[in-house]
């Protein structure tokens, strides 16, 4: 007869009992639930999105654009160092997507010029001829960059689904350049699709006041050291008498430029510098709050990290009595004349928001800018019936095959030896059970599966070792 010491008796019977005591709440029903403390009632099986319901996103992520717009600030350090070697220049293009073409006045400086651009970054690749220099990534340095904007997507997004509170989330990358977005639990996606399709990319840029001053609202001709972008008060008026341009724009696939904007529909828009005096990604904090003054109107107040804070004190130190334009998901919300140097690190934007606005945008400002924008090219929604339907149909096959199993066991090695098995097999499953309602782990129509499967595993591993 098998003895086993006392210790060990008592730490399988403690163990045993923790395992049903964190597997309880999964049976608990929410009345009961309330009265228990939150950190207990919260550790649950979560349900998959084939068994609960919810929502399947397939999401693309135009790299395009933002490698245009990497190249475009390329541009500006391309001719800021070649000004600094003196090496004269026609122009510096970018093609959109792909490269810059360097076009110089003389040949005879090719050489010079060339060590001016690798000299603001040594990965880039070179190539061209005569008077033209084609400046690019290379493949593996492109790859690379495309692989940081799809991770940097993947995590931004986790982070604005876990915040609204939604359970166990499956983002998961597809390809080059798509991501899959599954959401369990969700019934109206119009708020998180809202989410999804916003950027909520900050930069604060200096207007151009040499432009501003002349009263175009839409110049024939910009330097290329601006671009124009349409102002949030321009935007609503176009909405209100141009319903149709706004749809158009709403559509546009893929996402229109701000510049493209003004250019076609022509709302009010403002010429701002290229140059970003500092990003949304040097943000520490966002929080929807209301002005104390003016009727407490919402507004969303932030705070800089310490190299923002910096470069903001720096810009407006430098820029007093010039307007600093804030932007925002590519509207110019506020155009502030900067009245003296900002150095404590946090400031307040203003606008004509609404309260529920407010607290949109400081979520998504307080997750992070979405590097690229995110189409849906694919979508659907899994509705509670078919979960409930999955959830009914793996119930009777779990239990179907697990008492099949128990009566195996009595049948094979009579009652004693076979109901020990199967008491041990219960305790694997009460083990699982509990580990997975700690971890807050998500059940899936393949997972009742495997806890079949468990369960021969179990009384397998019982014959085997006994």
């Amino acid at each position: 007869m098998l003895n086993l010491p006392r210790w060990q008796t008592i730490v399988i019977a403690g163990i045993t009992l923790l395992s049903a005591l964190f597997a309880l709440p999964n049976l608990l029903p929410a009345s009961v639930l309330q009265h228990l403390p939150q950190w207990y009632a919260s550790s649950r099986i979560n349900l998959g999105l084939d068994l609960r319901g919810g929502a399947h996103f397939l999401l693309e992520a135009d790299l395009r654009s933002v490698l245009t717009e990497r190249l475009t600030n390329l541009s500006d350090a391309v001719r800021s160092e070649l000004r600094k070697q003196q090496v004269p220049f026609k122009d510096v293009s970018v093609e959109a997507g792909r490269a810059l073409v360097v076009s110089l006045r003389d040949e005879a400086n090719r050489s010079k010029a060339l060590e001016a651009i690798r000299a603001v970054d040594p990965a880039l690749a070179l190539s061209g001829s005569g008077e033209t220099i084609r400046v690019a990534y290379s493949d593996q340095e492109m790859a690379k960059r495309k692989k940081e904007v799809i991770d940097q997507s993947i995590e931004i997004l986790r982070r604005r689904v876990d915040e609204t509170g939604t359970l166990e989330p499956t983002i998961t990358r597809q390809g080059d350049e798509r991501i899959l977005l599954q959401v369990p639990g969700i019934k109206d996606t119009s708020d998180l699709k809202r989410k999804i399709n916003q950027t909520a990319k900050l930069t604060f840029h200096l207007v151009n006041e040499d432009l501003a001053a002349t009263g175009q609202n839409i110049p024939q001709t910009v330097p290329p050291t601006t671009f124009l972008v349409p102002t949030r008060e321009g935007m609503l008026e176009l909405r209100r008498t141009n319903p149709k341009a706004w749809e158009d724009i709403q559509a546009a696939n893929p996402r229109l430029s701000p510049e493209q904007i003004c250019r076609r529909y022509q709302p009010q828009c403002l010429p701002v510098l290229k140059r970003v005096v500092v990003g949304g990604e040097d943000l520490d904090d966002s929080k929807a709050t209301f002005e104390q003054q003016q009727g407490g109107r919402p507004i969303i107040s932030f705070t800089f990290n310490s190299a923002g804070g910096r470069a903001f004190c720096t810009a407006t130190r430098n820029n007093i009595g010039k307007r600093l334009a804030i932007q925002l998901d590519g509207e110019i919300i506020s155009a502030p004349v900067v009245q003296s140097a900002i150095c404590g690190g946090s400031g307040i934007i203003t606008g004509s928001f609404t309260t529920q606005q407010t607290q949109e945008q400081s979520l998504l400002l307080r997750s992070g800018a979405l590097p690229a924008t995110l189409s849906i090219i694919q979508e659907s929604t899994v509705g509670a019936d078919l979960g409930a339907d999955a959830i009914q149909a793996g119930t009777v096959a779990a239990l179907t095959g697990t008492v099949l199993v128990a009566v195996f066991m009595f049948v094979a090695y009579g009652p004693v030896f076979g109901g020990f098995a199967n008491l041990a097999m219960l305790v694997n499953l009460l083990m699982v059970f509990a580990g997975m309602s700690i971890l807050g782990a998500s059940l899936t129509l393949p997972g009742i599966a495997g806890l079949v499967l468990t369960a021969g595993l179990a009384v397998d591993a019982n014959v085997l070792i006994y």
